[in-house]
């Protein structure tokens, strides 16, 4: 009886310990990129009072039927995070206005088979209507190499030292290689392909870990 009381003490200690420090960790998730095929999440740690290194990571993966083409990547980024405002009754430090230099990393490919269609290979049935023939098929590959750095400026709330809710934006510079080419497809637009200042903003909730 007397050995359970002992360790029923030193776990409540330990418990009481961790609720008196705040939270030191989180691990969070990024909804909005659920929209992108792409199921991201971070991890954040202090490691002082006032700092602490945010590490995030993605898996993107989309299976494009209607052009027969599938997409398939990941990313890596490290954030080196000051918090410079502590919000008042928050006992973490993970709670506060912080900016924070930040670098990534991302790795994607997309391939597929698409079918062109030339109208000089049809010919007319025998109700004169024109029948449109498929010519030949096309397949495809492409590969895109980027890396990113940049600085941010967020805000990150804690609910009952449990819960967090994240928001941020800042931008950086994006240097992008592409290899390859899918010719029925050609989005310039693609953030990914794009090389030169970049905006970034994002939206993060989590819990305590």
């Amino acid at each position: 009886m007397k050995k359970i009381i002992l360790v029923s003490s030193l776990v409540l200690t330990a418990l009481t310990s961790n609720a008196q420090d705040g939270t030191k960790a989180l691990i969070k998730n990024s909804p909005f990129h659920f929209f992108d095929g792409t199921f991201n999440m971070s991890y954040e740690k202090t490691i002082s009072n006032s700092k602490s290194l945010n590490f995030s990571g993605g898996f993107h993966l989309q299976d494009n039927s209607w052009s027969s083409e599938d997409d398939i990547g990941w990313t890596g980024e490290l954030q080196l995070r000051k918090y410079l405002i502590n919000f008042k009754k928050q006992k973490s430090i993970l709670s506060g206005i912080y900016v924070a230099p930040y670098i990534k990393s991302a790795y994607f490919r997309s391939e597929g088979e698409n079918g062109w269609h030339v109208q000089e290979n049809g010919y007319y049935d025998e109700n004169n209507l024109w029948i449109e023939e498929v010519g030949y098929y096309n397949s495809f590959s492409k590969e895109i190499k980027n890396i990113q750095g940049g600085l941010i400026m967020g805000a990150q709330l804690l609910f009952g030292d449990v819960i967090s809710l994240e928001v941020f934006l800042g931008g950086g510079i994006q240097y992008a290689e592409v290899e390859g080419f899918n010719p029925d497809y050609y989005n310039t637009s693609d953030m990914k392909e794009y090389t030169g200042v970049i905006p970034k903003i994002g939206f993060n909730i989590g819990a305590a870990f």
